[in-house]
């Protein structure tokens, strides 16, 4: 007898193919993990390239400003106004921020403002809740009905009394009256008093800025709590602000060029965050006292049209420059800027290129500058293209470039 196929018998069961599905899944699910993890890694690596270029170590040295020799040729010499120094600083509000504060205790309930929103005077940036407010004016409102009746009633009485002829009320019932009325009308002033004080209470939950300006930094959010009298410094404060528009710099001045400062000086500010352009200012202040750790005295400098984008804390380089009529006593001089010979690529050309570093980047940079063929220590006269206390990078290391980060290594 012919037999079947096994598919053609009755009741067999047959083995069907696993559904492909089930291997696709198999391989989707990593490659859509490692599409992830690529972009998350390609994200990161372009917000922090900078910092994951490996800097590079170069020897530094740094331009030197001496004393001007008198036997150099007065053509070396600069002119009138020359660059005695630079220093760095921050920039910070002038003279100080102004503190928008609460003048009562009380909850935040609204917060209308955010950092670096500019602010008009009078306009309102939070509210504390009025509800207890509200409630003490009521109270005291009803407090000065109350007494506002009990004065009139006096008056009544005061009036009546004192229209009688004297054999009609004895003086007793007089000078009782009289008192009475004073006695009311005292407490008539008081919940006067209760309520505009109530009415203050309730108007200081609206705070307001009472300047014109940038709110460099916001203290609250909703639901907390402002208290008015407390030794924290910040408890009351709901917001500080600057005005754009006048803005100086806190210098740390070595004190080895420090007396070569003096107020009304004049200065050029420069700033990584703005390339390129050059604010100039005045010396305004100088502090009282040197840090001594540091080895500095603080000097501020008041930066003249400030550009509208300049933030307080931004890291500044200030060039202070001589003046024609230097105040007595200020140590200025003629000074000469020298810079070592072994930062030069060609040591006898007048005219050439040499590295710098960048102090806001702490890049290295190219820079075209020109010499005299006076030599002395090791080190040439600058003419032109450099400034005192630049840092200036020795020979040609391998792989520098426009750009490159560096690291400094003092020459030992």
């Amino acid at each position: 007898m012919e037999s079947k196929p096994p598919s053609a018998v009755p009741g067999h069961l047959t083995s069907k193919p696993p559904p492909q599905r089930h291997s696709r899944r198999r391989w989707e699910t990593p490659l859509l993990s490692i599409l992830i993890l690529v972009g998350m890694l390609t994200v990161l690596f372009l917000i922090f390239r900078d910092r994951l270029t490996v800097a590079l170590p170069v020897e530094v040295a740094t331009v030197v400003l001496l004393e001007q020799d008198t036997s150099l040729s007065p053509s070396t010499v600069s002119g009138e106004r020359e660059l005695l120094f630079q220093a760095s600083g921050w920039l910070e509000p002038d003279p100080w921020p102004v503190n928008i504060a609460v003048l009562t205790d009380g909850f935040v309930e609204d917060v209308f403002i955010k950092e670096g929103e500019t602010v008009t005077n009078g306009q309102i940036v939070a509210r504390l809740d009025a509800a207890d407010a509200t409630l003490e004016k009521r109270a005291a409102e009803a407090s000065l009905g109350g007494a506002s009746a009990r004065l009139s009633e006096a008056q009544d009485n005061w009036q009546r009394i004192s229209s009688l002829a004297k054999h009609d009320v004895t003086e007793r019932e007089r000078v009782a009256a009289r008192l009475a009325l004073d006695q009311r009308e005292a407490e008539a002033k008081a919940a006067r008093v209760r309520l505009e004080t109530a009415q203050l209470a309730l108007e200081r939950t609206v705070i307001q800025a009472h300047h014109n300006g940038v709110i460099l930094r916001r203290f609250v959010e909703p639901g907390q709590k402002r208290r008015a009298a407390m030794d924290d410094p910040h408890s009351a404060t709901i917001a500080s602000l600057f005005d754009p528009k006048h803005l100086q710099v806190r210098v740390d001045v070595p004190l080895a060029e420090a007396g070569r400062v003096f107020t009304g000086q004049e200065t050029h500010i420069s700033t990584a965050m703005l390339p390129g352009q050059v604010f100039t200012g005045r010396v305004t202040r100088i502090v009282g006292q040197a840090d001594i750790q540091r080895n500095t005295l603080q000097v501020k400098v008041a930066v003249r049209n400030p550009s509208p984008r300049l933030r307080p804390e931004i890291l500044c380089r200030v060039e202070f420059w001589s003046d024609v009529a230097t105040p007595e006593g200020v140590e200025t001089g003629r000074h000469a800027l020298w810079v070592p010979e072994e930062a030069l690529p060609d040591r006898t050309a007048t005219e050439q290129a040499v590295w710098i570093v960048d102090p806001l980047t702490q890049r290295a940079g190219r820079r075209t500058i020109r010499l005299s063929d006076i030599r002395t220590h090791g080190h040439r006269l600058v003419l032109e293209g450099l400034r005192a206390n630049e840092t200036i990078i020795l020979g040609n290391p391998a792989g520098l470039k426009e750009g490159r980060r560096i690291r400094r290594m003092s020459k030992p």
